[in-house]
């Protein structure tokens, strides 16, 4: 073990022992984050969220305090023709040497919709934990909802199954997608590479570059409105703007969700296999 973990073994060990558990040893790097060209957020970018606003109709930024500053936007996306979300990931360089060490990393993919009196499907998560990658030996955690497998070398997707639990609910006034990283002790860093939201067969109804937070839609007209809205985004505003827990109108509720599947016993370590 290396000084810097040294280090933050010495913190974990001053915190609470539910906390400690929690700890996944990653962070995600900030980029990607977004703005238009009112300095509305189209993509929120944190260490431990990256999240497009997928839709708003700006009823809830009246309403709801955390979503005041949540960019307008309608993609043209048919929400009832989604079936997945796919995000791609890679962990950078220089920080490869400690993610080899231990199968640790856990998070989740979260489609959050709100309507005018249903927030059934306000911020439903599905979790994954842990890769699986045979070069290094890693194998993930078989009874989480989602499985993070290898894309190349230290590079990784992640397919979330959109159905009745985490569907777009009718008449929504906002959709939020996250990919979000359960992490507390920081060894390593991950990049997103991109996030899709598919059909049934495969094709991407709408899609976000994980480096610049530009969105490209199926529909010509819709991918047109997008890309004039990234064009006029203030990136590094968007990047400073978002940092912290991503805003979902639930005060950390990544924090809260993380800390009960602990609690819950449900979050398993995936050991290196000797």
């Amino acid at each position: 073990m290396n000084f810097k973990k040294s280090i933050a073994a010495i913190a974990a060990a001053s915190i609470t022992a539910v906390s400690a558990s929690a700890a996944a040893g990653a962070e995600l790097v900030v980029q990607g984050g977004a703005q238009d060209a009112n300095g509305m957020d189209l993509v929120c970018a944190s260490s431990t969220s990256w999240m497009p606003i997928a839709y708003n109709n700006g009823e809830r930024n009246e309403s709801v305090l955390a979503d005041k500053n949540k960019a307008i936007v309608d993609y043209g996306v048919d929400w009832t023709q989604a079936k997945s979300v796919e995000v791609q990931f890679h962990i950078t360089e220089d920080t490869r040497e400690d993610f080899a060490e231990e199968n640790n990393f856990g998070g989740a993919i979260i489609v959050s919709s709100n309507a005018a009196g249903n927030s059934d499907h306000n911020w439903n998560a599905k979790e994954f934990y842990g890769v699986n990658d045979d070069a290094l030996e890693f194998t993930a955690e078989s009874a989480k909802e989602l499985q993070a497998e290898k894309v190349s070398d230290y590079t990784y997707k992640v397919v979330c199954p959109i159905d009745d639990t985490n569907s777009v609910v009718p008449n929504a006034q906002m959709v939020q997608i996250a990919f979000s990283d359960y992490a507390g002790a920081v060894w390593w860093q991950a990049v997103v590479d991109y996030m899709a939201v598919k059909d049934a067969s495969g094709n991407d109804l709408i899609r976000w570059d994980g480096a610049t937070g530009k969105a490209t839609a199926a529909s010509a007209s819709a991918t047109e409105a997008t890309e004039e809205a990234s064009a006029t985004g203030n990136v590094d505003a968007a990047t400073d703007s978002s940092k912290g827990s991503p805003d979902t109108g639930i005060a950390d509720v990544a924090a809260v969700a993380g800390l009960a599947v602990v609690a819950a016993g449900a979050f398993v370590v995936a050991k290196k296999r000797k």
